[in-house]
């Protein structure tokens, strides 16, 4: 294990972190790591530069991965190649000429006498880092990241000088980022369009989640997160469903647990979200009124929007809807999805709309019961006592005892009846359990994953409705995963993971759904370890 190190002040700076560090806590890239390696090394050797492309959304852990294939190039081949990294921002690259002379600044070189004069600005700047790496019998490996917001401060004539000279000169490799791919890349008439080949980095399973905080913990010396790691797991499973496999996310969870932040996962979401306000705040205010009207009108809905329903709620003409909704979705604001006739939008950026929402009392209230029913679902039931139960109960519904029996163990009997049959008892057992007890969902969740167990999609419909009967409506929204798996499943039409969910409820729902059906007939699995709909 690595010296001891605070990698929560490296959050947004991993660079900062040693070889070693940032190799330990590579978790779920370790082959992707190598393999960029090993083609760095061999274009190192033949002398062919190199041009990569990572993709993959803020936190997923792009910047970790550049600063340790950075520090392995400085070390293991700087007698072939002179790496040079410039910084995750750069705010005065606007020419090919100022991108070369940044270059060289890092490099230790700076050339005088070229004020006033680009073109002879450029030339200089690539003579004379030609004249370096020829002297040096060396290439230059560039490491940009967010090199989609350079594309933007560069006009397209920049941009084309730029390759221009990557093509010409055949000294330079890069390897560079950006959130996701950009019309710069993707665009067939722009200059880079199939120059760079790219690798997506996909979130990391749940699994790799909890390995990473660990190793988090283990190089803050933090022994009483690890010791007591199985006590936060429920936690970190419900959390998982909303904040996906992000790694930064991912060691701001495990700071919130260690801090002992008081409350349970909602509470703890809420924090992180108040977190992430300064960033989506600046995203809100560089859209203009009605893109951010539209924006905003998808990120507050319980469902995704038609371009119809999105003009009917903001109250703007349809053709302007649709207008902004193809800058919305260039810009990679929003995704789109096609379904026959109907096209639904949703936000692109899964935590920008949890976000929004936790800004809403109303639908924070509903975000917050479906985070309860998370932590209740991944919670682990104690198990209920074994006793005789049939007398005590008909005692205490006859007025002969004073204090019920416990409401877990009424509900196992409520369970036994149901799968015996006997749904009319059962259910009546539910509206006694149910009476006479609060704080309940955790027993509840354990009741339902038992008789989900039994696939009979009509038992589980009507256990749902006994409780909520014996709850109040209040309960529905906690319920609703549940609810919505049976209508899945029972419609059998899987459109309606698109139109009546939200990403993150659709793998909840559809691992419900695979659970009663014990089928993948309305279930896949995507490559984070989530079910999702086809």
């Amino acid at each position: 294990m690595p010296a001891p190190a605070s990698v929560a002040l490296h959050l947004y700076l991993p660079g900062f972190l040693d070889r070693e560090t940032l190799q330990y806590l590579l978790v779920g890239r370790q082959k992707l790591a190598e393999s960029l390696f090993e083609e760095m090394d061999q274009a190192a050797g033949s002398k062919t530069p190199r041009f990569f492309l990572l993709i993959g959304p803020r936190g997923i852990g792009k910047s970790h991965l550049m600063a340790l294939l950075y520090k392995q190039v400085c070390d293991d081949l700087s007698g072939r190649v002179i790496p040079v990294k410039l910084g995750e921002e750069e705010y005065s690259i606007f020419r090919a000429s100022d991108f070369f002379l940044r270059v060289l600044e890092e490099m230790g070189v700076r050339i005088v006498d070229v004020v006033g004069d680009d073109q002879l600005a450029r030339d200089s700047a690539v003579d004379a880092l030609r004249g370096i790496a020829s002297r040096e019998g060396r290439q230059i490996v560039i490491f940009v990241e967010n090199i989609h917001e350079l594309f933007i401060q560069m006009d397209r004539r920049e941009i084309q000088a730029l390759r221009s000279v990557f093509q010409q000169t055949n000294i330079f490799s890069v390897v560079a980022s950006a959130p996701q791919i950009f019309p710069g890349v993707s665009d067939h008439d722009e200059p880079f369009y199939n120059f760079f080949r790219i690798f997506h980095l996909q979130e990391l399973k749940c699994a790799e989640i909890k390995e990473l905080m660990k190793r988090v913990a283990g190089i803050n010396g933090n022994t009483i997160f690890t010791e007591n790691f199985q006590n936060h797991e429920p936690t970190i499973e419900a959390l998982f469903s909303l904040i996906g496999g992000n790694p930064r996310l991912a060691i701001r969870l495990y700071e919130a647990i260690s801090q002992g932040r008081a409350g349970g996962a909602a509470e703890i979401f809420s924090g992180m979200m108040d977190g992430e306000t300064p960033y989506y705040r600046e995203v809100f205010w560089r859209l203009t009124g009605q893109r951010r009207l539209i924006l905003d009108t998808i990120l507050c809905s319980e469902t995704p929007l038609t371009p119809k329903e999105i003009a009917e709620i903001s109250r703007l003409d349809p053709a302007v809807v649709n207008a902004q909704l193809r800058r919305l979705e260039r810009d990679g604001y929003v995704t789109s999805r096609p379904m026959g006739k109907r096209t639904s939008y949703e936000a692109r950026d899964r935590l920008f709309r949890l976000w929004r929402v936790m800004r809403r009392p109303a639908s924070r209230e509903r975000l917050t019961a479906f985070i309860r029913f998370l932590e209740a679902w991944h919670g682990r039931p104690a198990v209920t006592r074994k006793e005789p139960l049939q007398e005590s109960l008909a005692m205490y519904i006859a007025g002969k005892r004073d204090d019920p029996p416990p409401a877990g163990a009424v509900l196992d009997l409520a369970l036994e009846e149901l799968l015996a049959g006997n749904r009319a008892n059962g259910l009546s057992l539910i509206a006694e359990a149910y009476a006479h007890a609060d704080h309940l969902e955790l027993a509840t969740a354990g009741f339902l994953k038992r008789i989900i167990d039994g696939g009979e999609i009509s038992l589980v419909r009507d256990a749902v409705r006994a409780i909520v009967a014996a709850r109040g409506p209040g309960y529905e929204g906690f319920l609703k995963p549940v609810m919505d798996a049976v209508t899945i499943i029972e419609a059998q039409d899987t459109r309606l993971y698109y139109t009546r969910l939200q990403p993150e409820e659709r793998a909840v729902v559809a691992g419900i759904v695979r659970a009663i059906t014990g089928s993948e007939e309305l279930v896949v699995w995507s490559q984070s370890g989530h079910p999702e709909s086809r």
